[in-house]
């Protein structure tokens, strides 16, 4: 599912999305502001603003019961993609060390295989996952491994153990990097992201709406609610995606088995 505009946001350095978050939802509400505030006043609350306020306030916390909810189904999908990659990184690691129960020949191409493959998920299959996408290059090598590794008959009892469990992080690995795959996308659905926005401008162009004596302090008040729903929801986006902006997650786990684990 593609967000063209998100996506965009996404790719822009962590000062620019904050930036960008603010200028957006300043100046949509300020239209709404001038608009009801010097073109149709007649809208705006009079003598009603105290019982205007009552529902202000009842859709406050309407809105924070809201976002508390889509934020954490953000985090926690965000938490579950961050731990499939530390796994992946562990069963890679864990195949690498059983290679060696086996014989010379095998325990070379079985570990070459693996750095090979794990080259590929990190130089090709990594960029691709911001957008949505997974390496063919990096699936076939996994399924290169994955047969010489069922065709391997092993000599005896040590070898039957280590290939039993080979096979078994195998299939756990290979899990694993579907899940990967998978979740590779954005954490909300159109119809739950244009809730939450949606929601942020009709409590932020409410307040707008109140009839206020000193016109500075309404357009301060307004700025400062801006920049805190602004705020919130730069806090949302950041986790929006997992391998797309400021806090997109890093093949730090899988480099690190290739420049010191798989070293020694």
């Amino acid at each position: 599912m593609s967000f063209p505009v998100l996506r965009m946001m996404l790719e822009s350095s962590d000062v620019m999305l904050r930036v960008e978050l603010i200028a957006i939802v300043l100046t949509l509400c300020f239209v709404v502001f001038y608009f009801f505030q010097k073109i149709s006043p007649k809208y705006l609350f009079g003598d009603d603003g105290p019982y205007a306020g009552y529902i202000y306030n009842a859709m406050g916390v309407i809105y924070s019961i809201l976002f508390a909810f889509i934020t954490v189904l953000v985090w926690q999908s965000y938490n579950n993609v961050s731990d499939s990659v530390a796994k992946e990184a562990n069963h890679l690691n864990n195949m690498y060390r059983l290679y060696s129960a086996f014989p010379p020949e095998f325990d070379q191409s079985g570990k070459q295989a693996l750095r090979a493959y794990t080259k590929t998920v990190i130089d090709e299959e990594w960029p691709l996952l911001s957008q949505d996408k997974f390496s063919v290059k990096a699936f076939k090598q996994l399924l290169e491994l994955e047969l010489d590794l069922i065709k391997y008959q092993p000599q005896n009892p040590g070898q039957i153990n280590a290939h039993q469990k080979l096979l078994q992080l195998a299939i756990e690995y290979a899990e694993l990097r579907r899940s990967r795959i998978y979740n590779a996308q954005f954490a909300l659905a159109y119809p739950a992201w244009f809730g939450l926005i949606s929601s942020s401008f009709v409590f932020l162009f409410f307040s707008c709406l109140f009839k206020m004596q000193s016109k500075r302090t309404h357009i301060v008040m307004t700025i400062f609610l801006g920049l805190t729903i602004a705020g919130a929801v730069y806090f949302l986006i950041l986790y929006i995606h997992p391998f797309l902006g400021p806090m997109a997650i890093s093949s730090a786990p899988l480099q690190n088995l290739l420049d010191f684990n798989w070293k020694f």
